[in-house]
């Protein structure tokens, strides 16, 4: 009887050390991330990040830079179709046209990061972190107009930015 207590027990214990790891990871690599909160918070967002080395943590941001790229890439192609003013819908084209092949940049980067190809995951990722500045710059041409997705865009050069530290952080 004491025996099965003792390796309950450890059992619990071992539990409990694996549970307090994973958290620890998402931590230290949130810390050296180049933006804490929104690093927890997408991590923390899939249920797979509990369970995830530095790598998996890694794949889990491409795919959703991947998704967050699809998703600024239709909310563009839905603004072109409602704006009338000819100089913003100049500037949505950019915008459109860079996203398009910032899809492209993710999906290439999922597929250098699954062939354990971590330098041209993270050029292929960088290629991503052109398209909202782009965007943006679009916009800060004369004449000066305010971007309908200057926060959108801001957010996710900020999201890029923390998946460009991760990867940074596997090749070292």
């Amino acid at each position: 009887m004491n025996f099965v207590k003792a390796l309950s027990l450890i059992f619990m214990l071992f539990l409990f050390f694996v549970t307090f790891s994973s958290g620890d990871l998402i931590e230290d690599v949130c810390r050296r991330s180049s933006d804490y909160k929104t690093c927890i918070d997408a991590l923390r967002a899939d249920p797979k990040s509990s369970s995830a080395d530095k790598k998996g943590l890694a794949r889990i941001l491409l795919q959703q830079c991947l998704t967050k790229t699809k998703s600024i890439y239709n909310k563009i192609v839905s603004l072109l179709e409602q704006v009338k003013e000819p100089i913003i819908l100049q500037s949505l084209q950019v915008c459109k046209e860079n996203y398009d092949s910032a899809i492209d940049d993710a999906t290439s980067a999922l597929k250098y990061f699954d062939a354990n190809d971590i330098f041209g995951a993270s050029s292929a990722a960088t290629g991503i972190a052109s398209a909202p500045q782009t965007c943006e710059d679009s916009f800060a041409e004369p004449p000066v107009r305010i971007s309908p997705i200057k926060s959108i865009d801001k957010d996710f050069m900020n999201f890029i930015g923390l998946t460009i530290t991760l990867l940074h952080q596997l090749k070292n």
